[in-house]
């Protein structure tokens, strides 16, 4: 749900910016897959605001079958997608990064490449929501690695990104292990000046959260 602070971040800078390539991590690939669509920033914002009135079954407890499976249902999410998908189409290239198998290494595809079950996969927080088998393997949230998928930008040497990160509110043992590098001077980057709110509300939709977090997005893009 923190993704909405995106939405709001690229109503405030599509007047103003038009990227040559976006791309996306965890919740962050939905909306890439948006934004590389064209879709009116209204839009974008409406489809978090209203995504209670468009899931067609809110996500249910459930014992995990497989290895690399979640707890929760996705049923409902995974119904939407594949509507946003086929009635939205990507113009501008698009990237959408994974993390595969149980060592978690970075994986970004690309444009034709990417379908439901890649965008699913970007969402997949381990124990939570489904991995799905991609190309022969489990492949998790994108964002497990790089919450903020810059370094695919780096990797295509561009030479200016804009970097709309949501994840604050990350708890003090997500960095143990994990080596931070600075931005460089081409990297501006987006992000809310204080925690969106705890953890646990990034799971439950909430109109006021949404609106609250839309808001802030806008603020701080402009």
């Amino acid at each position: 749900m923190f993704a909405a602070f995106q939405a709001g971040a690229w109503r405030a800078l599509a007047g103003r910016f038009q990227p040559d390539v976006v791309i996306g991590a965890s919740a962050g690939a939905l909306n890439a897959w948006t934004i590389a669509s064209h879709v009116d920033p209204d839009l974008l914002c409406n489809f978090w605001l209203t995504l209670d009135q468009q899931v067609d079954a809110a996500p249910r407890l459930r014992w995990p079958r497989f290895v690399g499976d979640g707890v929760l249902d996705t049923a409902g999410l995974e119904a939407l997608l594949r509507r946003v998908t086929a009635k939205y189409t990507p113009e501008l290239p698009l990237g959408v990064t994974v993390c595969e198998g149980f060592r978690f290494q970075n994986r970004v595809y690309w444009d034709a490449e990417i379908t439901v079950e890649h965008l699913l996969a970007s969402c997949a927080v381990p124990g939570v929501l489904p991995a799905k088998r991609l190309e022969g393997g489990l492949s998790f949230d994108g964002g497990l690695r790089a919450a903020c998928p810059v370094w695919v930008a780096e990797e295509l040497g561009a030479t200016e990104i804009v970097a709309i990160d949501a994840w604050t509110h990350l708890p003090w043992w997500w960095g143990v292990g994990r080596r931070k590098r600075a931005d460089g001077p081409n990297v501006r980057r987006i992000q809310p000046p204080a925690r969106l709110g705890p953890l646990r509300q990034s799971a439950v939709w909430n109109r006021g959260n949404m609106e609250r977090w839309i808001a802030a997005g806008e603020a701080a893009a402009r």
